[in-house]
């Protein structure tokens, strides 16, 4: 079969059911009792009681044991993807779902960076998205402590920074006709705030060091496809404190030819968004009660 983009989601849609199909394999189960030794944390047992899903920290640590989990879960039952993108964390994800890192390794890696960015963050700070506006608009708002932390699309963006400087930037960027959409997230990520936190995981990974990918992994600031784990520290510290381009990885898998997406749980954000872009076929496991279901729809898709 042709090959398929896999999906690596960031935080926002997370919610108690979200390891479920992991959960339901033994693969799965495995994989999250092996990343909860990593994290000294009960991962499934917390996210089945909905205990502090968003707080800074843990809600890192949960997007990527979920994603590992299900990826174990389904990986023995599809063809493996053409490559890998990953929406901030997600990132994180994508090279422990290609191989480069075993699960404890990209759980420990999770849990520092996470830990790093809370460190780093300036008190009061939020994230924004902000939806039809364009580029233009967006820039004349930037600032010291408000910036672009991630281009979705040419009318849609995440602004991060001090919770006054955001809100003053979201209020002018409504009254001219865009619409704000609250983030939950409390760290700045994506911006030159937490260059300290960039610094220091660029000097964790680089020590770390692993395998090459199994598969391209799409890199967040630029949507280059890398194929080194020598170039894993670069791309995932400079994702901390630089805004991501998730246009700019889509684009890229399209001028691939890449027509099939499938998108890891927990939810169905990038799902959305790659057929908003004319993505031929794409579908989130969350679609799917099965991993037959899931094994069935890749093979019509391609």
């Amino acid at each position: 079969m042709p090959g398929y983009l896999l999906l690596c989601p960031g935080q926002g849609g997370q919610h108690p059911e979200m390891l479920d199909f992991a959960l339901a394999t033994p693969q799965g189960r495995e994989t999250i009792e092996e990343a909860s030794t990593a994290v000294g944390i009960d991962i499934a047992a917390r996210v089945r009681a909905g205990e502090g899903l968003f707080e800074p920290v843990f809600a890192q640590i949960g997007m990527v044991a979920t994603a590992l989990a299900s990826w174990r879960a389904l990986e023995p039952h599809v063809p493996q993807p053409e490559a890998v993108a990953g929406y901030s964390v997600g990132e994180v994800s994508s090279w422990g779902c290609a191989g480069s890192w075993t699960v404890t390794e990209t759980m420990t890696l999770a849990s520092t960076r996470a830990r790093l960015m809370l460190a780093a963050s300036p008190p009061d700070c939020t994230m924004v998205a902000m939806t039809g506006v364009d580029a233009a608009a967006v820039e004349r708002l930037r600032g010291p402590a408000v910036h672009v932390a991630i281009e979705v699309e040419r009318d849609h963006w995440i602004l991060a920074g001090t919770r006054a400087e955001v809100d003053r930037a979201a209020q002018a960027l409504s009254g001219a006709g865009g619409t704000a959409h609250p983030v939950s997230v409390t760290v700045p990520s994506h911006t030159p705030l937490l260059e300290p936190a960039a610094a220091a995981l660029r000097s964790v990974i680089a020590a770390m060091g692993g395998l090459a990918p199994r598969w391209p992994v799409a890199r967040g600031i630029d949507g280059q496809w890398l194929h080194r784990i020598e170039d894993a520290a670069e791309a995932l510290s400079g994702a901390v404190c630089r805004p991501i381009r998730w246009r700019s990885a889509l684009q890229e898998a399209q001028e691939r030819s890449l027509a099939v997406c499938l998108e890891l749980p927990p939810g169905q954000a990038l799902t959305r968004m790659v057929l908003a872009r004319g993505v031929r076929e794409a579908r989130s496991i969350a679609d799917f009660r099965t991993i037959e279901g899931v094994a069935r729809w890749l093979e019509r898709a391609a």
